[in-house]
């Protein structure tokens, strides 16, 4: 049996996830680094839900070399995807009572298809996720999570297929902080459904300032998907249609009284914040990967990948970028 739950990184899904477990009195222990993570530590998490604020106290702890793992502890890879690598050959071999992390069942939380591929690299026990979640974290120490009734609608199955025991026993502890979870022996599938629609994550950071640009955003998000869509179907993999998760998305829906942004999601917070990095090679780049690979045209969502990364290198924040001007490359 799981009895503590160690979440590998502190930001909205992390943080905000670590509150639930706190405010219901389960056991945790949320991981991470800089000012972020010691903020929480001495303060608590400012935690704004669509039904109010509160101040939650956290067990953490600064960095992965600092955690003392069990046997019994399920871990939580609740960094960004582009953190995996590091997170995961800081954390696989370290002691855990008899075993070592990488025998401990380890969940992922992360967009894209290459988390999971990372750590089965070194983890014997990986179960794959595709989140959907309206969580945000811009400021030092605080998370906006906008969904009601349900926290988050999440799609849960070992990685790379299949479905034991231990599924139902994760989906559980996730039921238990008010996510609506669903099973499945192809949690791939349900990943590159997911992934269709983080393709457009990163038109959130264009500027968007008149009619036209709002035009040019619908255009590019067409050729994104469709090319998502191409290249997903080329590399052998049929994406889960929206009816396979629609009884459960009802269930998590954004609530009108909602601090969130539907603009603001994960790649905007990081450029908005000046994060370390990003995870627009692992959305955009993960579809001219497959594109390469399958030999399938990806010429919109290269502009993009291109144009966000020498962005994020000039230390732009979002607004910088007409979308005009990706559609002129084309």
């Amino acid at each position: 049996m799981m009895r503590r739950v160690v979440i590998i990184g502190a930001g909205a899904i992390g943080a905000g996830t670590a509150a639930e477990l706190a405010l219901r009195g389960c056991e945790h222990l949320l991981v991470g680094r800089g000012a972020q993570i010691r903020h929480i530590a001495e303060h608590g998490l400012t935690y704004r839900r669509p039904d109010g604020v509160q101040q939650v106290p956290l067990s953490t702890v600064e960095e992965i070399e600092g955690v003392q793992l069990r046997e019994d502890d399920l871990l939580l890879m609740a960094t960004k995807t582009q953190h995996v690598e590091d997170a995961a050959q800081r954390l696989a071999f370290k002691a855990a009572g008899q075993k070592m992390a990488c025998q401990l069942p380890i969940l992922t939380l992360q967009n894209g298809l290459e988390a999971e591929r990372v750590l089965l690299r070194r983890f014997s026990e990986v179960y794959g996720g595709s989140i959907l979640i309206p969580a945000s974290y811009t400021q030092i120490g605080e998370v906006v999570s906008g969904a009601a009734p349900k926290v988050a609608n999440f799609v849960l199955g070992r990685a790379p297929t299949g479905h034991d025991e231990r599924c139902e026993q994760i989906a559980q502890v996730l039921r238990d902080i008010n996510w609506s979870v669903q099973t499945t022996d192809d949690v791939v599938r349900f990943k590159a459904h997911k992934l269709l629609r983080s393709v457009k994550n990163g038109l959130d950071v264009l500027c968007v300032e008149a009619h036209e640009d709002e035009r040019a955003v619908e255009q590019l998000g067409e050729l994104l998907v469709s090319e998502a869509h191409a290249v997903i179907t080329a590399a052998g993999i049929e994406p889960a249609a929206d009816e396979e998760r629609a009884e459960t998305l009802r269930l998590a829906v954004l609530h009108q009284d909602s601090e969130y942004r539907l603009d603001q999601q994960s790649t905007w917070q990081s450029f908005s914040r000046g994060a370390s990095g990003h995870e627009v090679d692992y959305l955009n780049g993960e579809i001219v990967l497959l594109g390469r690979l399958h030999g399938v045209p990806t010429p919109a969502n290269a502009a993009v990948q291109r144009a966000l990364g020498a962005a994020w290198l000039r230390g732009e924040k979002p607004g910088a970028i007409p979308p005009q001007s990706l559609l002129d490359e084309l």
